[in-house]
């Protein structure tokens, strides 16, 4: 069950619909190919929420998804603003987790 501050935080913006952009550290230290930043908006729209490593005090929670064609799967840190949702870093792992 997600924390309360978690679903409040998502309840405020649609992440289907909401515009997701891309930080600073993402968009330039993380070499990301147009696949791995199609990839990564997926994964803030659909993924799963990993709870331990989201963290209250930043807004920050972290999506993970798995993508089979690639076989990898993508974790995507995202801060929530009020009008849209920023990826701060992406980690993507070569398998399932």
């Amino acid at each position: 069950m997600e924390d309360l501050w978690m679903i409040e935080l998502m309840n405020k913006l649609d992440r289907k619909k909401s515009q997701i952009l891309f930080g600073e550290h993402a968009a330039k230290d993380k070499n990301l190919n147009m696949e791995d930043v199609d990839n990564a908006v997926k994964t803030v729209q659909i993924g799963k929420i990993e709870e331990e490593k989201s963290t209250e005090e930043k807004k920050r929670i972290c999506f993970k998804n798995y993508f089979d064609k690639q076989r990898q799967t993508y974790f995507v840190v995202a801060e929530y603003y009020p009008d849209f949702i920023k990826i701060v870093t992406v980690n993507k792992r070569k398998g399932k987790y």
